[in-house]
Formats: structure tokens, C-alpha cells, sequence
């Protein structure tokens, strides 16, 4: 067998493998969008139809404005913390301490989605929950609510469960980041006057801007495909809680699909949600990176 050829048939299995269950299944998904289809029997196509469905879907914007609302309320506030416990774990503390807050920030994030489900379903439960207990001890009863069962609450909720999840990874991308910068531009901004915010914040920040900006982009992107947090804290309702106050577009997109029986209509609203992420993602991607040099 000729040498040019030997490349090709060590790629082979990977491109076999990946133009079957990757991108058959993506070209597949997008025929599937063009038809009526409930997973049995003999499609019908209808062209656009579906998507032109789904241009008056009240219940489709609606989670596509519970995303965004995720994304404002998760994934900035994310941002600020994650930063904040990656500049105190990159402080000269003992190694003993760094040891413990490493892993204390690391730990939920390997931990399972239904494990976390169950632990805030526990936390927030109207009648026995953490919260609602701690309140009362302290005599604030009259603060205590169904925090599950309130409209108003249920973002805020599914934001602060994600950024309990994921603050500590985020953080440590941080810390990598803060770690590679040169120490003696740190200490020449000391030297020069400059006190320990003005140095971080004139000087070690803007020098990992890139990194803050790539991991905001993944927060973004993250947010956007929340599905788990608010699946799991309302007790595997696609709903997202009272009056879907938390469904987002993947919970819809699942609902319509999965659990509705419109394999069609469902792939048209994948598909949307697909272009809604790229779209938002380019564009701030193009905002973070406007004034880079």
C-alpha cells in the first residue's frame, strides 16, 4: 500500500465514527425539522411550516426570555465571584488552607446534577427546608416563603444553584490565569505606589483579559443551554416552576419533542435555539474582544 495512503486509514475510524453519530444525525435532525413527525409511522414533509409555527409561539419566546434573564442573572454575578475567589486563593495563603478552599471550590462541580436537584429541592422547600428554618430561627418568619412555588423566586434560584455549581471551576480557570502573570510587573506596580486593588485592577486584570473574556463567552453559551438546575430543583417538571417562570429553551425544546410526541416541531425549535446560541455567542464574543489590541 502506497505511504500517502497509510494517513487516511488511520483517520478512517474517526471519520467514520464522527459522520455517524455526528454529523448524519445533525443533517438528519434538520430534515426532521421540515416534517410532521410523532417518532412513529411515515413522515409527512411540510417545508417551513414548523417554522413559521413556531415565529407565533408565545410558549417558545417566553423560555428564550427566561434563558436570557438566566444568563443576567448567573452567569456576570458568576463572573464577579469567580474572579473575587480566585484573587483570595492566589494570595499568599498557608498551604494547608489552599489545600482546603481548592477543594471546597472544586468540589460541586463534580458533583451529580440529581444530587444537586436534590439538595436545593431540600434547602428551598416551603414546609421542612434549610432556608425556611434558618429563617425562623432568627425571627425572620415573616420572610419565610414556598420559595419553590413562587413565581418571582424561581430565576434568582436556578441562577444562584448555577453559580454554586460552577463558581468554583470558573474560579480555578481564573486562578491559572492569575498564576501566569509575570510577578515582577506586579511587584514594579507596587514599587511604583500602587496598592493591592489598584495593582489587581490596572494591572493583573487587564492582563488576563482574554481569559475572563473566553470564560464569560462559555458562561454565556452554558447559561443559554441551562437545563438540568431547573429540571432537577422542580422535581423533573419541563415546566420550570410556577407559571414556567424557569423554563428555559431547552426544557421547551425537550417538552415539545420528548414528552408532546412533535418530533418535527421539536427539531425546528433545536434548531432555533441552536442559531439563537451561535448568533449571541458571536456577538459577544465581538463586544469582550472590541478594544483588544
Amino acid at each position: 500500500m502506497p505511504k500517502k495512503v497509510w494517513p487516511y486509514v488511520f483517520l478512517a475510524p474517526f471519520l467514520i465514527a464522527y459522520l455517524t453519530f455526528n454529523l448524519f444525525p445533525l443533517l438528519y435532525s434538520l430534515y426532521i425539522s421540515l416534517t410532521s413527525w410523532n417518532g412513529f409511522g411515515a413522515m409527512t414533509f411540510v417545508g417551513l411550516d414548523n417554522y413559521r409555527t413556531l415565529l407565533r409561539d408565545t410558549a417558545f419566546f417566553r423560555s428564550v426570555g427566561n434563558s436570557f434573564l438566566i444568563v443576567l442573572e448567573a452567569m456576570i454575578p458568576n463572573q464577579i465571584v469567580s474572579l473575587t475567589l480566585a484573587l483570595i486563593l492566589n494570595y499568599n495563603l498557608s498551604k494547608r488552607a489552599t489545600t482546603f478552599f481548592r477543594n471546597a471550590f472544586f468540589l460541586p462541580y463534580i458533583t451529580s446534577p440529581i444530587a444537586i436537584g436534590l439538595i436545593f429541592m431540600t434547602v428551598f422547600d416551603g414546609s421542612y427546608g434549610l432556608l425556611n428554618t434558618l429563617l425562623r430561627n432568627v425571627g425572620l418568619e415573616s420572610l419565610c416563603v414556598d420559595w419553590l412555588q413562587t413565581a418571582a423566586a424561581s430565576k434568582p434560584l436556578v441562577a444562584f444553584v448555577i453559580l454554586w455549581r460552577f463558581g468554583g471551576y470558573v474560579a480555578f480557570v481564573y486562578l491559572a490565569g492569575l498564576q501566569s502573570v509575570d510577578t515582577s510587573i506586579v511587584e514594579a506596580a507596587r514599587i511604583d505606589g500602587a496598592g493591592f486593588i489598584r495593582t489587581y485592577c490596572s494591572v493583573v486584570i487587564p492582563m488576563i483579559r482574554p481569559i475572563i473574556a473566553y470564560q464569560a463567552t462559555l458562561g454565556v453559551i452554558g447559561c443559554l443551554k441551562t437545563f438540568e438546575e431547573p429540571l432537577m430543583m422542580y422535581n423533573n417538571s419541563y415546566n420550570g416552576g410556577p407559571g414556567y417562570a424557569a423554563q428555559t429553551m431547552n426544557m421547551r425544546f425537550i417538552q415539545v419533542a420528548f414528552k408532546n410526541g412533535q418530533y418535527g416541531y421539536g427539531a425546528a425549535v433545536g434548531y432555533t435555539m441552536f442559531a439563537i446560541i451561535v448568533v449571541t455567542t458571536i456577538l459577544f464574543y465581538v463586544l469582550a474582544n472590541r478594544n483588544k489590541t
